[in-house]
């Protein structure tokens, strides 16, 4: 997903509980290869100006346009390796660094 009309960002509050409520859902192993798969698809499938997506609901992953984020979350540079954190049950984004 190259266009981040279906996320809307706007809509989203920013949180910091997204990560640790996957991972207390579904296991750290199980979260772990859904960031993984999302990194995946970045370098697959994605360009510099990409970011990946992680969708808590379905465990799937999109791509965004990092302008976007940039926008949104107000971080002027966004490493290799990050992926977003999406919920639309919760209408909450979180922004996470793999290291």
């Amino acid at each position: 997903m190259k266009n981040n009309s279906s996320l809307n960002l706007d809509k989203c509050s920013l949180s910091n509980d997204l990560w640790t409520d996957f991972i207390n859902k579904i296991g750290f192993i199980k979260a772990n290869l859904a960031v993984r798969q999302s990194l995946d698809l970045q370098r697959m499938q994605g360009t510099t100006s990409t970011l990946p997506v992680l969708i808590l609901e379905t465990c799937g992953s999109a791509l965004i346009e990092s302008q976007a984020v940039k926008a949104y979350v107000g971080i002027s540079y966004l490493e290799h390796g990050m992926v977003l954190i999406f919920s639309s049950k919760l209408k909450s984004i979180q922004l996470l660094r793999n290291n």
